[in-house]
């Protein structure tokens, strides 16, 4: 799908994807936040996203990213990253080096996944995969992921991950709200980034 396609569409379209079961629990998460971010190079917006991070479990830290990017000479495309470490701890309470938090590692994580409250979610692209330490990373389908980041800042939200196939799910539910000053932030953006579509779009049609 070409850059004139994706304006079309509108970068929040609604786009529902058929929802996958996904067995257990959610946890709720601690300490969640959500924040946004940007993108730039050669002073144009070239993409968005949201992090969001939160406590679980006593001792786990997880970090999700979810990102679209446009590219000078390639098609847009999204990106979703999970990372998850645990949380060095001593006597119940985080063991610190030079004031920081410190982590250790839970070994790779194989698949993860997001869903929205109302079934919006990225099904796993296994062609896109790729290592990003001992995280999970894929890329994704351009306009499906701007369309989830758009309800990611409106309801609630599942986060999942296993480490090797078999292993169980472990499932977290984030139902903390984005702030203002985020989400302001966030639409900034892909305003930006849709002036910088429609000046690639002017381009190729010289």
């Amino acid at each position: 799908m070409n850059c004139k396609k994706f304006i079309r569409a509108g970068i929040f379209a609604t786009v529902l994807l058929t929802a996958q079961a996904h067995a257990g629990a959610a946890a709720i998460p601690l300490k969640q936040k959500m924040v946004a971010v940007d993108y730039t190079k050669e002073g144009r917006q070239s993409g968005c996203g949201l992090r969001m991070t939160a406590e679980s479990g006593g001792d786990l830290w997880i970090n999700v990213l979810l990102s679209v990017f446009v590219r000078e000479a390639a098609p847009p495309l999204g990106m979703f990253k999970v990372v998850v470490k645990k949380i060095n701890m001593k006597n119940g309470e985080p063991l610190l080096q030079h004031g920081k938090i410190t982590y250790s590692s839970i070994g790779q994580i194989h698949r993860a996944w997001i869903k929205t409250a109302s079934g919006l979610q990225l099904l796993p692209n296994e062609d896109g995969r790729s290592t990003h330490g001992e995280g999970y990373m894929t890329s994704t389908e351009f306009i499906y992921t701007a369309d989830l980041l758009g309800m990611l800042t409106l309801e609630n939200f599942t986060v999942g991950f296993s480490r090797e196939d078999g292993d169980a799910e472990k499932i977290f539910e984030f139902n903390q709200r984005i702030t203002a000053d985020e989400s302001a932030k966030l639409t900034a953006c892909m305003k930006n980034l849709r002036a910088t579509m429609e000046e690639k779009i002017n381009r190729e049609s010289l």
